[in-house]
């Protein structure tokens, strides 16, 4: 069983309409992390995801902003579907991920009522881990502000994704 989470109820297959970092071609992604999964319950105006599986096999969450997981998660519906793995499926770029050119069938949908909750409940666990905001050096925090600022003028970004990357980093690097 593979998970995908998603800000949208209702799916009954997930569609292979994301972009693969590996190939280019259209794909659906998959993870055996539901913590990662969960990660992915926002909305594309919100498409900051600054998390990966590592070495122990577990989700690292890094805070880019104060209180990252809390203003991107507390209070949010998302949705938990699972799939079966099967012959479509491939070994995606990054561990626990896998990706299919083809359009996958939901076997079961969780709704997550609050996907700070259930983040928190993962961390709990120790199928996460936090690096909180205010524990990354001062220097790499601006850094992090700058390569964001440097990407606004540069990259063809949607109007509501670049609205948010304002909201959250403008203090930090004025």
């Amino acid at each position: 069983m593979l998970y995908h989470g998603s800000y949208l109820g209702g799916l009954r297959v997930i569609a292979a309409n994301s972009r693969s970092h590996t190939t280019g071609r259209p794909v659906a992604y998959f993870t055996e992390s539901r913590a990662y999964a969960l990660v992915c319950c926002r909305p594309p105006e919100e498409n900051f995801v600054t998390a990966g599986i590592g070495k122990d096999g577990r989700l690292h969450y890094f805070e880019r902003f104060p209180d990252q997981l809390d203003v991107m998660y507390a209070g949010k519906v998302g949705y938990l579907y699972t799939v079966e793995r099967g012959g479509s499926m491939a070994p995606a770029s990054k561990p626990q991920a896998y990706e299919s050119e083809t359009d996958v069938p939901v076997l079961s949908c969780e709704r997550v009522e609050n996907v700070y909750a259930a983040l928190l409940e993962e961390l709990r666990k120790g199928t996460m881990i936090l690096h909180r905001y205010e524990d990354v050096d001062p220097i790499e925090q601006k850094q992090n502000a700058i390569d964001i600022r440097e990407s606004l003028l540069i990259d063809p970004i949607s109007k509501p994704y670049r609205a948010f990357l304002i909201e959250h980093f403008k203090d930090l690097w004025e």
